[in-house]
């Protein structure tokens, strides 16, 4: 077993080998628009852009390997190196299981074993995603013993009720988060871990993969998709690879059509550190949809050794909030509740409800830009101010830009990404205190599952582990009555050159 790569000193990152491999990861295969791009007659994998492109990057000098699965067609496996080309079908592979992720991994640095290897995910991207037992959901859905029902009437909201005894057919009375005795098992068709919906990875999934696969660090991932410049992810990757790129709100799909000027600034440059390329990366990219127009992204890169600096940062500002509502009256703590909320709204939000208007109750708020607006909150507490300037400190550097335009979903709307004061996002569920969760929240805020009752979430992400982040959401809404789970809705990925679309509004 190879164990991983020592890394480098913090914030510095290692040269790249002269003729790296890049390893492109696409599960295309429950979505028929990524399948069939750009315009839905892509009939043949190798008729794809996504391999055209990587055509390019192989002319490059570069090793290329893609493990692409396609919605009615095999998982294909395309190698380009050499001046060869190789396309083998691999059946149908699971690309949301841990192992395949391993496999594919280990196949690249098998294959090129002095090589520096870059790892590129495609498709759609989600922010934190649970790893569940789909068997086990089924299973709650079929059983009579569970104390706690849910129920849909029809308008997308989850509510839960009891199930037997005294109070059975009504609904439950609770206040705070939704961490129930009985996981919701109603989610919606479009759950992106349910078949039907598009296949994303969890975060523990891709992570154990990466662990699985035993290599040397990787010296970049691109998260070549939306939401997954997420300190979650980024937290559960870190160990596994020293650079990663990706973007915080929505990344315009564009088959990889940025990556062959990456590769050239690589082999015109003759050398690079993986910060470098990784900064390449939202270059290029960045290049690519400003010459579209109307496809503003957000786009950040950083070396993983930062990580876990910043989860420690996120610590204690995690502790100095609860800090500051724990101390407070019964008369007080309104008060310290409003001036979180505040500082909520005030702070950058991403698109996680899909109807392109980027504010609170969206549940993807950014990390930098909610530290600065506690710093502009009067707490009377200097402890959340030192905590929220420590951990902007940590974020320093990590967006590489930010667009100011109206994407071409909406001209009615505007996506103002400017300020400098933007990194990554952390899932924030329940901003308004309206009780409305997003599904995703009885899983995120279960750290402590109950070892007597069988799982519906399989692993809890280490970021969840050791960081009081989930303590202090709990405590922020302990007084608000719970309503309701919003349904499993994966937001779209808009597409490049895409503003003939009929169904744009």
């Amino acid at each position: 077993m190879i164990s991983a790569a020592p890394r480098p000193e913090h914030g510095r990152t290692s040269r790249l080998t002269e003729r790296p491999t890049f390893a492109v990861y696409a599960p295309f295969g429950t979505d028929a628009e990524l399948s069939a791009f750009p315009d839905g007659s892509t009939a043949t994998i190798a008729a794809h852009p996504l391999v055209q492109h990587l055509r390019e990057v192989a002319a490059t000098g570069a090793n290329v390997l893609a493990l692409i699965d396609r919605l009615g067609d095999d998982t294909w496996l395309v190698t380009l190196e050499a001046g060869e080309e190789v396309l083998e079908s691999q059946g149908k592979l699971d690309m949301l299981a841990p192992s395949t992720v391993a496999d594919f991994v280990a196949l690249a640095h098998r294959r090129h074993p002095d090589s520096s290897l870059v790892l590129a995910i495609e498709g759609h991207g989600a922010g934190f995603l649970p790893e569940l037992d789909l068997g086990e959901l089924r299973r709650l859905a079929a059983a009579g013993d569970a104390p706690v029902e849910w129920r849909d009437h029809g308008d997308g909201v989850s509510r839960a009720y009891h199930r037997s005894g005294e109070r059975a057919g009504q609904p439950l009375a609770h206040h705070g988060a939704p961490v129930l005795p009985a996981a919701n098992p109603t989610l919606p068709g479009s759950n992106p871990s349910l078949p039907g919906g598009h296949a994303v990875l969890s975060t523990w999934a891709l992570g154990e993969g990466l662990r699985r696969a035993a290599v040397p660090m990787l010296s970049v991932i691109h998260f070549n998709n939306c939401f997954n410049m997420a300190v979650e992810v980024l937290h559960t990757v870190a160990p596994h690879a020293e650079v990663a790129t990706g973007y915080c709100n929505y990344n315009f799909f564009s088959a990889g059509q940025a990556y062959p000027a990456v590769f050239r600034r690589l082999r015109d440059a003759g050398h690079a550190t993986a910060l470098e390329l990784g900064k390449w990366f939202a270059i290029e990219n960045h290049r690519v949809l400003r010459a579209a127009g109307h496809e503003p992204t957000v786009a950040g890169t950083i070396a993983l050794a930062r990580l876990p600096e910043i989860a420690r940062r996120v610590d204690e500002l995690s502790d100095a909030l609860l800090a500051a509502l724990r101390g407070a009256s019964a008369e007080e703590r309104p008060e310290v509740v409003a001036r979180i909320r505040r500082a909520i709204v005030a702070a950058q939000q991403y698109d996680s409800d899909g109807d392109d208007v980027l504010a609170a109750p969206d549940e993807l708020t950014d990390l930098d830009s909610f530290a600065a607006a506690l710093l502009k909150t009067d707490f009377g507490l200097p402890r959340v101010a030192a905590a929220a300037d420590s951990l902007q400190a940590a974020l320093a550097h990590v967006r590489q830009y930010g667009d100011d335009a109206r994407p071409w979903m909406d001209a009615d709307t505007r996506f103002d990404f400017s300020s400098r004061e933007l990194a990554m996002s952390i899932f924030l569920p329940d901003p308004l205190l309206d009780g409305l969760w997003d599904w995703r929240s009885q899983y995120y805020l279960n750290v402590n599952p109950d070892p007597s009752r069988p799982r519906v979430q399989r692993h809890v992400i280490d970021f969840l582990k050791e960081t009081d982040w989930v303590d202090f959401l709990l405590e922020y809404h302990r007084d608000t009555p719970l309503v309701g789970l919003r349904p499993a809705r994966l937001p779209r990925t808009p597409l490049l050159h895409a503003r003939d679309d009929p169904r744009r509004r």
